[in-house]
């Protein structure tokens, strides 16, 4: 008869089964579709579904689920033992694993297909109570179903106006600071007033930097979605600060300039790490159009703000900070109304409360049941970080910072209107880059630093037809690393870890933020003179 191993209790019997079936498989009776490839103790993990498409059965998915239950603690490699799905090939009849009784496992948030409509390869549905190894391994679906286990979660697409203007406010800090520094007629050079500039806005750095991992502590009154709500908060209060203390009432003091690129630090590390944590229950088609919202929201300020700044429109500076200022409010409004709170658990899987710091010291101390499969990935982000705040658009307002760009020898553009167009490559990259990273097929992250430091190649040549391309290069780079960590972090990390392994993925990466930012002048001395 058919069956499975499910569990080490039964490895014995079900190993014979299973290279039954496999050798069923050899001679064309069965169809084999392997699944989610297991790599440690089912028991480390928390729910976890993989999808693959069925071979002999049109439009039909099959779905398997490895629950952490007591009696599942094998280690299974990748190989013989991972789980697989068997489809009849000549009666189109689908064979799927059986789950375990509601008693071993949590009730996973997709909809069973409803028992009525399911008979299992035994002659008679086993009794309540039946120990769970005497339960039939496989159920029988008929063949009129043309999907087994659970539709595809809703998807919120309203969270990509939550990420964007947060994303907005980012780039006003780090892509308009040039005309904060010529409001205080700081040249671009190497005198202390330059490097004391410098020094005034690389605190948006070093306080994302810090906030990575103190938001659980300086914030840990709020529960992460209220964190979302201060961080957007303290971005549009950053910029109303340059708006109106710096533009409209002339305060020329750097502690101002500091003050408000602190905020933004704070804004943008605290939003990062939990909006993500909050939209990861809400499945990878959610996060996958709200991370799009961050070269999104980037491109809008570059592009569209530097395009305002130029002719015909000639908006105020002070327009630009005032609008984003304002897009902010708005997406509170957005997240507040449009998307779902995290459901309360259930009143027997309550953990018991835990003072913020103690969470944190926790959940370092238990360290090698996460930080193993995120530390290598989070090096290829702060590679990429380095490029984004070194190159894209780093150095480049810098040196191109007369009135015009000369472009050929016979055509000239403003310098405002000539960055707008270099930003285009931004957000096409950012976003292609991102779209692609959740339907490509998994590579680890560094593979795509060559992209990146392909942009910087095409960047440093200095010729300005070029920087677009390089631009555009750059940003697919860190789209495409920067949607494989997302997706990897929630594939392999259990639950209650993903907000911890967020914010170390974030903080590794925001070290080359840091280094990145902090040598902008010294590269420009460097490359240009």
């Amino acid at each position: 008869g058919l069956g499975a191993m499910h569990c080490s209790g039964a490895s014995h019997a079900g190993q014979r089964v299973v290279e039954s079936l496999d050798r069923a498989v050899g001679s064309g009776m069965l169809a084999e579709a392997p699944v989610a490839t297991i790599c440690r103790p089912i028991a480390e993990r928390p729910w976890r579904s993989a999808v693959t498409s069925l071979p002999d059965v049109k439009d039909a998915e099959v779905l398997v689920r490895t629950p952490p239950t007591p009696a599942s603690t094998s280690m299974m490699t990748p190989g013989r033992n991972s789980p697989k799905v068997y489809l009849a090939a000549q009666d189109r009849t689908a064979w799927k694993f059986r789950t375990p009784s509601p008693s071993l496992r949590s009730p996973p948030s997709s909809t069973r297909i409803p028992s009525s409509d399911i008979h299992s390869s035994a002659c008679s549905t086993p009794a309540p109570g039946t120990p769970d190894l005497e339960r039939p391994l496989l159920v029988k679906v008929p063949s009129d179903f043309n999907l087994i286990a659970s539709e595809e979660p809703h998807v919120y697409w309203e969270g990509f106006f939550v990420v964007l203007p947060v994303f907005c406010g980012y780039a006003a800090l780090f892509g308009m600071q040039h005309h904060i520094k010529v409001r205080f007629g700081i040249q671009d050079d190497g005198s202390s007033a330059s490097y004391d500039f410098g020094f005034a806005v690389s605190a948006l750095y070093v306080c994302n930097l810090f906030v990575r991992f103190g938001h659980k502590v300086i914030l840990g009154c709020f529960t992460p979605r209220g964190r979302v709500f201060v961080a957007m908060a303290s971005m549009a209060s950053a910029m109303l600060l340059i708006a109106l203390l710096i533009f409209v009432l002339g305060v020329l003091d750097l502690r101002v300039v500091t003050l408000s690129y602190a905020l933004g630090g704070l804004a943008i590390g605290t939003f990062e790490t939990n909006v993500l944590g909050c939209l990861t229950p809400l499945g990878h088609g959610t996060k996958r159009i709200a991370i799009t919202a961050i070269p999104a929201g980037i491109s809008l300020l570059l592009i569209g703000g530097f395009f305002a700044l130029g002719p015909p429109v000639d908006m105020p500076v002070t327009a630009v900070y005032v609008m984003v200022a304002a897009l902010n409010i708005g997406g509170m409004v957005v997240m507040a109304l449009r998307i779902p709170p995290a459901k309360p658990p259930a009143a027997g899987d309550c953990a018991p409360h835990r003072p913020p710091l103690r969470q944190l010291l926790d959940d370092l101390r238990q360290h090698r049941r996460w930080l193993p499969q995120v530390w290598h990935y989070a090096f290829a982000s702060m590679v990429d970080m380095f490029a984004l705040s070194a190159f894209a658009p780093g150095v480049l307002p810098y040196v191109y910072d007369g009135p015009t760009v000369q472009l050929t020898n016979d055509f000239a553009m403003k310098t405002d209107t000539f960055l707008a167009f270099a930003s285009i490559g931004n957000l096409v990259g950012g976003m292609t880059g991102r779209w692609l990273s959740y339907r490509m097929r998994p590579r680890h992250p560094l593979v795509y630093c060559l992209c990146s430091a392909a942009g910087i190649a095409l960047l440093i040549t200095w010729k300005p037809l070029l920087a677009p391309w390089g631009m555009f290069l750059v940003l697919v780079g860190d789209g495409l690393i920067y949607g494989t960590v997302s997706k990897h972090i929630d594939t392999v990390v259990p639950h209650e870890f993903n907000l911890i392994a967020i914010s170390t993925w974030l903080f590794i990466g925001d070290i080359g933020s840091v280094a990145g930012s902090s040598l902008t002048m010294r590269l420009k001395e460097a490359l240009v003179g």
